[in-house]
Parts: C-alpha cells; sequence; structure tokens
C-alpha cells in the first residue's frame, strides 16, 4: 500500500498526542485475523506492526505499547457496536488545541472531573488509579468544566484568548463559521 493511501490518525501516547500512520490498517488486520485482547504479545505485536510506517523512541517503546493496546481495545469495542470508529465532531480540533492538561503530581483520583465531562475527553489510566486525557479533540471549544471541578488544581486550560485565533483547514481558507469558540462576534471573523 502506497504511504499516501495509508490512514493517519493522532492518539494519545504517554502525554503527548502522536500522529501515526496506518494504525487503521494494522487494527483492520488484527481484527480480521481474530486477535483478542488476551493475545500473548499483543503490545509488541501492535509495536512491531506500527514501526513498519512509524519511528518509535526506544525510551518510549512501553508507553507506546500501553497507547496501542488502549487503542486496539477502544477498535475492538466500535467494531462490536457496529459504530465506524473514532470521527471528531470537528476536524479542524487537530490545529487547535484547546484540551486540559493534568498534572500527575497534583491529580488525587477523585474523578470529580470524569463526571462533569461531557464529552467523554477524560478516562480511567488501565489501573484506575489516575485521571488521563484520552481523547483531547473531542474537547468543546471554551469548556472549562473539568477544570472548574478540580478542587486540587490539576487540570488546567489553554489561554482563552486562543480560542479566537484563526483556525484552518490547510489549504482551504477560513471557515464561513468562523474562528474556533466564536460565533462570528470577534475580531477575527468579523
Amino acid at each position: 500500500m502506497a504511504e499516501s493511501t495509508r490512514s493517519y490518525c493522532q492518539i494519545l501516547i504517554g502525554r503527548a498526542m502522536t500522529g501515526l500512520i496506518g494504525l487503521r490498517e494494522i487494527f483492520d488486520a488484527l481484527a480480521e485475523e481474530g486477535v483478542q485482547l488476551d493475545a500473548t504479545n499483543l503490545g509488541p505485536r501492535l509495536l512491531a506492526e506500527l514501526k513498519q510506517h512509524n519511528y518509535v523512541p526506544p525510551p518510549a517503546i512501553a508507553t507506546y505499547e500501553t497507547a496501542l493496546v488502549r487503542e486496539y481495545r477502544k477498535y475492538l469495542e466500535a467494531r462490536a457496536s457496529g459504530s465506524v470508529g473514532r470521527r471528531w465532531r470537528d476536524p479542524r480540533k487537530e490545529l487547535l488545541s484547546w484540551y486540559p492538561t493534568i498534572f500527575e503530581a497534583k491529580c488525587d483520583g477523585c474523578g470529580e472531573c470524569l463526571e462533569v465531562c461531557p464529552r467523554d475527553v477524560l478516562g480511567w489510566d488501565p489501573d484506575h488509579a489516575r485521571v488521563l486525557v484520552l481523547e483531547p479533540y473531542e474537547c468543546a471549544p471554551g469548556c472549562q468544566l473539568c477544570f472548574r471541578a478540580c478542587t486540587r488544581g490539576a487540570i488546567v486550560m489553554p489561554a482563552r484568548e486562543s480560542l479566537h485565533q484563526r483556525v484552518e483547514t490547510p489549504g482551504q481558507g477560513h471557515a464561513a463559521s468562523g474562528c474556533a469558540g466564536c460565533r462570528g462576534d470577534c475580531k477575527t471573523c468579523g
């Protein structure tokens, strides 16, 4: 398969959103083989497949494996439910960094932020011990519900001014609906 025809997506690996080529094709092939989550060496197998078209820094191998298994779990769940899988509500979100950042040292795992998030941006780590930002691009521009719910100050949000930056899909120009986060009443949109 030519590189230009491979899928591209961004997933959370460790604390960073990371762009990956061909992940959908890897998951499709494994699912067609009937590979389940309890398969022996699933993490290393996913990693080996991924490394064919992506660079994986050696110190991050374990972090990549954990993220790939988590994403494969989501893929299998979506497939079993008949869902088409991940689709961002607004594809321009990859150009706008409006999502929470969680400081692990301050997070006590109370889960209050999970209770108030209407878009399932946050979720538990595999040990159910701490909260992670799992779907950052689902965060609604301007939403600060999790930030306000966190009494420990473990969550920070970008500056509200970032909402009024011009957000474009490459090659398509400024969206008719205006910049992200406004309703046509800002200086950018007029």
